[in-house]
């Protein structure tokens, strides 16, 4: 496969880049140095600690630290309690050095994304930005990287469902409630490739490609910076909700060790994950920052009962009245009842035979950072990482009873498949970076490239069609998605007149590449061998067969220019940039914004920009044959049920096939944006920050996932291969507009403690706009080609509004947290038709604690509990499934159970694992 060589490519350079830095001389003369700390007024900074190689010294009253035997050229590292920590270098024979640290809250602001400019500071932005600090990425407790960022920026989701195939292994990642791909996410302003999986069952972000952020280990990351606004004429496609850029770490000379262990109150989801980050220097002034990290995660379940009978019913007298009259219908046309009764094993059947919850997992990780300077302002970088995970999660249980799914011979009680999902990830980045000393000119070229594949292995199950042949397991083949792109950034700070001008451009060329690649025969093959009806494909998760392989890419060239100017309080920004892609033309966008300081403690801002989001390559050759659960509202198995759940095989076509063709769907094209933010950033006493931020974006020819069109609805389907089609189709316009509130406060006692105080409010509603014109083929057929389901998941079915307020206090070498941290309600809507059923899930509040206490010199521990008040979601009361009561003719009850379903399957904000308690002890050396 392409991931053995590109990791074998991989570890090559890396292997070379470890050589290269073997060879660097590490040493020079022995000199003494003079370290004053200081904060941002000039006053000294007493008891900050100073690192120098293994050395470390505590500054006195006057904020002064000696060394005396400081060799060549070092790293020098300073921490200091309410200040932000910072690492600066010393040259060969320097004798004194002053170094100036900002407040946490200052520090926290510097971002490098939403702007060229060096320097600029988050409450300096014209757009908001919120910056996510390393220590507040570990007050969390949370074990992932998208469950840390959720928690700790509202505007960001990550939303659980269950039995959703892939989408059980890779989570959907949204901001500000719009789309997982209408949000781009830089490395160290790098873009990031997308995630091979196409989110395809009914969830959050059906039918769309994200970010799989959990492959970046948090123990690898310095900082996360989200600029909450549109920012595709600076980055280019997908920067429609905003950017995430992930800044890693680049510590030289120091390091740390982690071991987590985590549990839900249920006693399940047991979570052990150890990592350890260390960074060295390299040469005089380089460094080079390794992270390696192992995770693994054990499954949760919430399963309800299943109420419905699991055998076939049993002829034979069992000395009770008959548990059931089966009415069985003559020649004639009469109908003659029948006695019949329960296998006996209906009443020792464990009824609990659904996993719905977190999915078994284990990741390993490694990631390195690296940075060189060399001569004459040059300086050479690389970063990247690699990381495997493997996933074990379930489908629905297939009853003894169902003939067509069930062979008892080789599974008497029934049988729950299970889906194995590989992922692996490589990502490699190597580039130069050039400033002229005289005139801060930067230059950076650079190339990039990112490799994604989502591969599925089928246990547990079987392809019916073979009868009792069956294999139990197959390969069901995968998807793999690459990106390749190379940059050349410049940027020119100048001063013309009292201004402070930035000028900057560039030009990118990418390259993305898609492919499908086969299952194994038995898990696609129709072998003819089963009962009449028999399922062909392996069962959960029918395989990908040699016709709908893929190997498809496309290219795109762009070009930008970014000018920013400051001048007496006033700060003003334009961009544009235009993209040619290969496979559906060029587009242009722009972008304005300005701020204004009225006073020291009051600014206004405002921004406005238009975007786009390239359809991406899986929405153009995504296909495949699908089991897709759906509310079977026409009685379509004849038990007069129109409420439950059952499994349709669904055709998914690629947009260039016949039969997108045969329904008059268009050729994809880019999704178009307007965005729009304005507000108010004031700091009115010291230490104390507030912003308030409104927004408005508007989207138009926004891509969805049609519902299944028949081929007894429209002629011209069956000709072109297809009994039932789904396709994907520019359909959807939608208008998002919020609010964004953020405030923070720091503050420090007489004795030396700190208390640091935060609140974050966002509130996002999305709204589905105008009338949906269908092709004249499809007239009278809207609600199939935009289904009222499809539309309330963009809609309804993440919260509108979320709440965070934390405090963490500091006191000698203890540190205790605490959240609260609100969800909205959502409402979740099954099927459509004319009459679906909907629910609407309340808000909830989250309380999170932890205690850290500091051991000895590098030691410490964490105890804390995550959701306190063990939190779920409202009960289920839609979109049931295996429900029932089964009663026997002597009047025992069985079972009584709603369904299989306690909590809803489709979206669930927070998950509904309940309340966790976690350990972690930690070593910095």
């Amino acid at each position: 496969m392409l991931i053995s060589e590109n990791n074998r490519c991989f570890w090559y350079v890396v292997a070379i880049l470890f050589g290269i830095v073997s060879v660097i001389p590490l040493t020079a003369n022995a000199d003494a140095l003079k370290v004053v700390v200081q904060d941002q007024d000039g006053s000294a900074i007493p008891s900050a600690k100073v690192l120098i190689g293994s050395e470390e010294q505590t500054t006195d009253d006057n904020g002064t630290a000696m060394f005396s035997d400081v060799a060549g050229a070092q790293a020098v590292q300073i921490t200091a309690l309410g200040f932000a920590d910072r690492r600066v270098n010393v040259t060969a024979g320097q004798e004194e050095l002053t170094v100036v640290l900002a407040p946490i809250q200052t520090i926290e602001s510097v971002v490098v994304v939403g702007t060229r400019s060096i320097g600029r500071r988050a409450l300096q932005a014209p757009a908001p930005i919120d910056v996510v600090e390393r220590e507040q990425l570990s007050l969390t407790g949370q074990s992932e990287t998208g469950r840390i960022l959720q928690m700790l920026v509202p505007s960001f989701n990550f939303s659980s469902s269950s039995i959703s195939d892939g989408t059980d292994a890779l989570r959907p990642a949204t901001l500000r409630g719009l789309g997982p791909d209408q949000t781009l996410v830089l490395v160290n302003g790098k873009r990031r490739h997308k995630s091979a999986l196409l989110h395809i069952n009914t969830s959050v972000g059906r039918g769309t490609a994200g970010t799989d952020f959990n492959a970046i280990p948090s123990s690898a990351i310095k900082r996360i910076e989200v600029l909450r606004d549109g920012a595709a004429a600076q980055y280019g496609s997908d920067a429609i909700a905003g950017v995430i850029n992930i800044v890693l770490k680049d510590d030289v000379d120091t390091g740390d060790a982690n071991f987590y262990w985590g549990q839900t109150y249920e006693g399940d989801g047991d979570t052990w994950i150890g990592n350890a980050n260390y960074g060295m220097k390299v040469g005089e002034s380089g460094f080079i920052n390794l992270t390696a990290e192992w995770r693994d995660r054990y499954r949760t379940n919430r399963a309800g009962l299943t109420g419905t009978r699991q055998y076939d019913w049993v002829e034979e007298d069992q000395g009770r009245p008959a548990d059931h009259m089966l009415e069985i219908e003559n020649d004639d046309g009469t109908v003659t009842e029948k006695p019949v009764w329960f296998d006996s094993r209906e009443y020792t059947f464990d009824r609990q035979n659904f996993r719905i919850g977190d999915a078994d997992s284990t990741q390993k990780v490694g990631f390195y950072n690296f940075g060189l300077p060399i001569v004459g302002g040059m300086e050479l970088y690389s970063f990247g990482g690699y990381s495997t995970r493997q996933n074990n999660s379930a489908g629905f249980y297939r009853r003894a009873n169902q003939a067509e799914r069930t062979v008892t011979d080789i599974y008497p009680d029934g049988f729950l498949p299970e889906i194995n999902t590989g992922i692996e990830d490589v990502s490699l980045a190597f580039g130069a970076a050039w400033t002229h000393e005289a005139t801060d000119l930067n230059v950076d070229a650079s190339v990039n490239h990112g490799l994604n594949t989502f591969d599925f292995f089928i246990s547990n199950s079987m392809n019916a069609s073979y009868g009792a042949a069956s294999p139990t397991s197959a390969d069901a083949g995968g998807f793999e998605l690459s990106q390749t792109a190379f940059n050349l950034d410049v940027t020119y700070p100048l001063e013309y007149q009292s201004s402070l001008i930035n000028l900057a451009g560039g030009i990118e060329f990418r390259r993305e590449g898609y492919g499908i690649h086969a299952g194994e025969p038995a898990s696609w093959i129709n072998a003819g061998l089963g009962a009449d009806g028999a399922v062909a494909g392996i069962q959960v998760f029918p395989g990908f067969s040699p016709n709908r392989e893929t190997d498809e890419s496309r290219t795109n060239i762009a070009g930008y220019a970014d000018f920013e100017s400051y001048m007496s309080g006033l700060l003003v920004g334009a961009a544009v940039r235009g993209e040619q892609y290969s496979d559906f033309g060029t587009t242009v966008t722009g972008k304005a914004t300005a701020r204004y300081d009225l006073t020291k403690q009051v600014a206004v801002r405002a921004a406005g920009s238009t975007g786009f989001r390239a359809p991406s390559l899986q929405q153009l050759y995504f296909n495949n044959i699908s089991t897709q659960f759906k509310v079977d509202a026409d009685d379509l198995d004849g038990d007069g049920n129109t409420e439950e759940l059952i499994p349709l095989e669904v055709g998914t076509f690629r947009n260039d096939s016949d039969a997108a063709r045969a329904l008059g769907i268009p050729e994809l094209k880019e999704e178009i944006a307007f965005n729009v933010s304005g507000g108010v950033v004031l700091k009115p006493v010291e230490k104390l920050w507030f912003t308030v931020d409104g927004f408005l974006i508007q989207i138009d020819d926004r891509i969805v996932l049609s519902g299944s069109f028949s081929a007894d609805n429209v002629e011209g389907l069956a000709e072109a291969g297809a009994n039932s089609a789904q396709v994907f189709t520019n359909v959807a316009q939608t208008r998002t507009q919020g609010v964004d509130v953020a405030a923070g406060y720091l503050h420090a006692f007489d004795n030396e403690s700190l208390l640091n105080l935060k609140v974050a409010l966002t509130y996002a509603d999305t709204e589905v706009i105008g009338d949906v014109e269908a092709p004249e083929i499809l007239v009278g057929l809207e609600d199939t080609l935009f289904p009222s389901q499809e539309r309330s998941m963009i809609e309804e079915w993440q919260p509108n509004t979320r709440i965070n307020f934390s405090a963490d206090y500091i006191v000698g070498d203890l540190t205790i947290g605490g959240a609260l941290r609100y969800f909205g309600e959502y409402t979740v809507q099954e099927g459509s038709g004319d009459d679906p059923a909907r629910q609407t899930y309340g808000g909830k509040w989250l309380t999170d604690i932890q205690g850290n206490y500091q051991l000895n010199e590098g030691l410490s521990l964490t105890i804390g509990a995550n959701n306190l008040l063990d939190q779920v979601p409202d009960e289920n009361e839609i979109g049931q499934s295996r429900g029932g009561t089964l009663v026997d003719g002597a009047g025992q009850v069985i079972v009584d159970s709603p369904g299989v379903f306690t909590y809803s399957r489709r979206s669930a904000p927070f998950g509904f694992n309940g309340g966790l308690y976690y350990a972690k002890l930690s070593y910095s050396f």
